[in-house]
């Protein structure tokens, strides 16, 4: 992991139709951002009983307060002082809702905030937003017991709708009793699915929208599919499913047991049950609102309870979450990427003159700050995984992947390049002269701000570079650093560069004339 400033913890505690879930998070009060660093589940399947009685049955209230128990301890070791506590649809609809909720707060102290079914899905669509800050979004978040929709233009909530569709609660209406399901029973399913989700004229999405979707059902999928694919990256946040393959593995699992399925090392025991179901929703949702894709997200309803309680702790237990508090954060964290001044005006006016592309500036900008928190380590190998472990919400895992390379290259070619051939079923032809040009600005950019030069262009064109240094103090220069930087940035950009420093004696440095003096 990158290394992290922490000014206090926090626990966020998620009470959900199938699972209890713990995460602890680090939070840097000066930013407001976070990163977990302890995260505990277990099935307490509390929702079991609930829906022919509308009543939490004994059994699943005792296996809940025993998890709860745990979840005390840990905080309580850990002298955490915020914890937020958080119940959704099991507890939303149960009747016997308040005896639950008293008896949970004598017997392990937590005082659980019950959210409505909007709440659920605007927090859910907060974290999410942290995450991937996309624009127009139809976000999804699948549980055990509830399916919540957010539909976003340019970041204004269009719609948002919480349906009764989980993959446990599903999984307990249609499986048979051996938890696999006939011909007649899965068409059922899917029919009930169908007729329940809105289509997409009713949400009025429109063209340019991405579906992003949150939830143990579909991070299992992704993982799955990363397996079937040899996918060589382990990384979830950020990783898009196609059509043809949530229909594949929909395929898969429905003609499997229960027992079969959870020897399936992505999916595991915990949601061998009711990943068949769960998969079922996924799929009749991006069919029938004509999606060619899905982008995981990592983060979601955890995160957004997170983010809404450090953006303002007093609208938090006010319970007051609504789209307005969500444009605020959008003000807040979907600014564009700043870098400092030296740096701009190193790489502005190649992306003016299109020497660098968009992305690649876009990329170099995220590189620049990355390298600011880096820790320092001669194992480029281990701190190739610390940066691509890092979930960047503006990059996709191809753009990181080339980050990562191109932070590699500015301290070994060699290594960089065996990354390269390492994750090249990831990469394009053209990424490896990407990965030179930024890494070469980047080795560029760290002389200039630690010696404090700025460059002036006196020509920048596919024909030539001519640079003028610019000194802003008398301090000795590392002349043979900026030599070494120069050639490799000749090297990566296949055009002459020439370039002079004012007040420095006439040399020709690293083979290339000294012009403008």
């Amino acid at each position: 992991m990158l290394e992290y400033i922490s000014d206090l913890k926090v626990s966020v505690v998620d009470l959900g139709f199938n699972s209890a879930k713990l995460v602890n998070y680090h939070v840097n009060t000066n930013n407001k951002s976070f990163k977990a660093y302890q995260r505990e589940g277990e099935k307490v399947r509390l929702g079991e009983d609930l829906l022919p009685s509308g009543i939490l049955g004994r059994e699943s209230i005792q296996r809940t307060i025993n998890t709860l128990k745990l979840f005390r301890d840990i905080i309580n070791i850990q002298c955490i002082k915020y914890v937020l506590s958080i119940a959704t649809s099991a507890v939303r609809e149960a009747k016997n809702q308040n005896d639950f909720l008293d008896e949970v707060l004598v017997k392990t102290g937590f005082r659980f905030r019950v959210l409505s079914g909007r709440d659920e899905a605007l927090y859910s669509y907060l974290g999410a937003l942290q995450s991937t800050r996309i624009p127009s979004t139809l976000f999804f978040d699948l549980g055990g017991g509830s399916l919540e929709l957010v539909y976003t233009e340019n970041f204004k909530i269009k719609k948002f709708i919480s349906l009764p569709l989980g993959a446990l609660r599903l999984t307990q209406i249609f499986s048979g009793s051996g938890g696999g399901y006939g011909k007649k029973d899965y068409a059922r399913m899917e029919q009930h699915i169908t007729d329940k989700l809105p289509d997409r004229k009713i949400l009025d999405i429109n063209p340019d929208t991405t579906l992003v979707g949150v939830g143990g059902t579909l991070r299992a999928m992704a993982r799955y599919d990363q397996e079937i694919r040899k996918y060589p990256l382990d990384k979830i946040h950020n990783y898009r499913i196609g059509l043809d393959h949530v229909q594949s593995i929909n395929g898969i699992l429905r003609k499997m047991t229960s027992y079969e399925i959870a020897k399936i090392d992505a999916v595991g025991s915990n949601r061998a049950e009711t990943i068949t179901a769960g998969s079922c929703i996924v799929n009749v949702l991006v069919r029938k609102l004509e999606f060619e894709n899905i982008l995981v997200s990592a983060n979601g309803l955890r995160e957004g309870i997170l983010c809404s309680f450090l953006q303002s702790s007093k609208r938090y237990y006010s319970h007051n979450i609504n789209p307005t508090q969500i444009q605020r954060y959008v003000k807040h964290c979907c600014k564009p990427e700043k870098i400092s001044e030296y740096s701009y005006t190193l790489v502005r006016p190649l992306y003016a003159s299109g020497l660098i592309k968009q992305r690649e500036y876009e990329i170099f900008a995220h590189a620049i700050r990355q390298i600011s928190v880096l820790p320092h380590t001669i194992n480029l190998h281990n701190l190739f995984y610390m940066i691509i472990d890092e979930d960047d919400p503006r990059l996709s895992h191809r753009e990181q992947t080339i980050l990562a390379i191109s932070i590699i290259r500015t301290m070994k070619a060699k290594t960089a390049n065996l990354l390269f051939s390492r994750y090249r079923s990831l990469m394009q032809t053209q990424n490896r002269k990407s990965i030179e040009k930024i890494a070469a600005c980047l080795s560029l950019s760290e002389i200039l701000e630690r010696t404090k030069l700025k460059v002036r262009f006196v020509k920048c064109n596919h024909n030539e570079i001519v640079f003028t240094f610019i000194r802003v103090n008398n301090n000795p220069l590392p002349i043979s650093l900026i030599e070494s930087a120069l050639k490799n940035f000749k090297e990566a950009f296949e055009i002459p560069v020439n370039y002079s420093i004012p007040l420095v004696s006439n040399r020709v440095l690293a083979g290339l004339p000294v012009v403008g003096e």
